[in-house]
C-alpha cells in the first residue's frame, strides 16, 4: 500500500468514527425528543393508506436529525422516510438514511416496540448505522470492520444454531405479494421447523435482534432503504448473514426483499424460500 493510499484509509477511518458518534448522538436525541412530545396529544395522519401511519413526532424527529447532520456535513444527502429533503442517491458520495421511527403503527397502539434508524452510506456501502429503542434505552451500533456494540458492550452471535432451536421473525404471513407467490404458505410451514415465529412489526429493530442474537432470523418481502438502511450493517458485523429472499446482495437506496438470518440456519431458509417460488 502507497503512503497516499495509507493517507486516505487514515482519513476515511477518522471520518466514519466521526460519522458513528454523530449518528449515535443523534439517535440518543431523538429517544428524548420523542419522549417530550409524548407529553402533548399525539397527532396521527394517513400517507398512501390506513396501515400507513405517520405522526407529528415522526416528521419533528426526521427534521431534527437532519438538522444536526447538515450543521456538520452540509454537502452530504440525505434519504428519510418522511422525506422532508428531495435527494437523488445516486448524486450523493455520502448519504444518510433516516427512519425517526421505525414501527410507528406500534408507535401509536403501544407506545413500545419501536426504534429511531440512522445510517451512513458512502460510495453505496454502509459505513455506519445506528438503531436505538429509547423505550428500553438500548443502543445498538457499528462501523464496517468494527463488530456490533449494544451500549458499548460488544455483542456475539452463537454460530452453532439448529434450525428447530430457532424463533424467527417475519412478515410473510399477511404480505399480499408472499401470499400470490406461495411464500405466506411456506411461512407457515417454516413455522413447524422452528421453535416460535414472532411478528414484531419494526424492521429495523428486528434486524439488531437477529445480530445480537435475540432472533435466529427476519424474513421480509419488500422493505423500504430506509427501513433496513442501519440493520443491514448489524447483521454483517455480528458475522450474521443477510441477502434478498432470493439470496442476491442487496441493492443501495431501493426497496428489497429481505433474509437476515444466524450462519447456521441461512443456506438451509435460502433454499426452503426459494425452491418452487413462483
Amino acid at each position: 500500500m502507497t503512503k497516499r493510499e495509507c493517507e486516505a484509509r487514515r482519513l476515511q477511518n477518522t471520518e466514519k468514527k466521526d460519522w458513528g458518534m454523530l449518528a449515535r448522538r443523534c439517535a440518543l436525541s431523538a429517544g428524548k425528543l420523542i419522549e417530550e412530545m409524548l407529553v402533548h396529544p399525539l397527532e396521527v395522519m394517513y400517507k398512501t393508506s390506513s396501515s400507513d401511519l405517520v405522526t407529528s413526532v415522526d416528521r419533528a424527529v426526521e427534521q431534527m436529525v437532519i438538522d444536526e447532520i447538515f450543521k456538520v456535513y452540509p454537502d452530504h444527502g440525505i434519504l428519510g422516510e418522511e422525506g422532508l429533503v428531495a435527494c437523488e442517491p445516486s448524486k450523493f458520495e455520502t448519504v444518510w438514511m433516516i427512519d425517526p421511527i421505525d414501527g410507528t403503527t406500534n408507535f401509536v397502539h403501544q407506545r413500545q416496540n419501536y426504534c429511531v434508524s440512522i445510517a451512513a452510506y458512502h460510495r453505496g456501502v454502509c459505513e455506519v448505522g445506528v438503531v436505538y429503542d429509547p423505550t428500553r434505552q438500548e443502543l445498538f451500533y457499528a462501523e464496517r470492520g468494527g463488530g456490533i456494540f449494544l451500549n458499548d458492550a460488544p455483542l456475539r452471535v452463537k454460530r452453532n444454531k439448529e434450525m428447530k432451536e430457532a424463533l424467527i421473525s417475519t412478515s410473510l404471513f399477511w404480505n399480499r405479494r408472499a401470499i400470490k407467490n406461495g411464500l405466506s404458505e411456506k411461512a407457515q410451514r417454516l413455522a413447524h421447523r422452528a421453535r416460535g415465529v414472532r411478528i414484531y412489526g419494526v424492521a429495523a429493530l428486528e434486524l439488531a435482534y437477529v445480530a445480537a442474537g435475540r432472533l435466529d432470523a427476519y424474513i421480509s418481502p419488500g422493505l423500504n432503504a430506509w427501513d433496513l438502511g442501519a440493520g443491514r450493517l448489524l447483521v454483517e458485523e455480528s458475522g450474521c448473514k443477510i441477502s434478498t429472499i432470493e439470496g442476491k446482495e442487496l441493492p443501495f437506496a431501493e426497496r428489497t426483499s429481505v433474509l437476515a438470518a444466524n450462519p447456521n440456519i441461512y443456506d438451509f431458509l435460502l433454499e426452503f424460500l426459494t425452491e418452487h417460488t413462483v
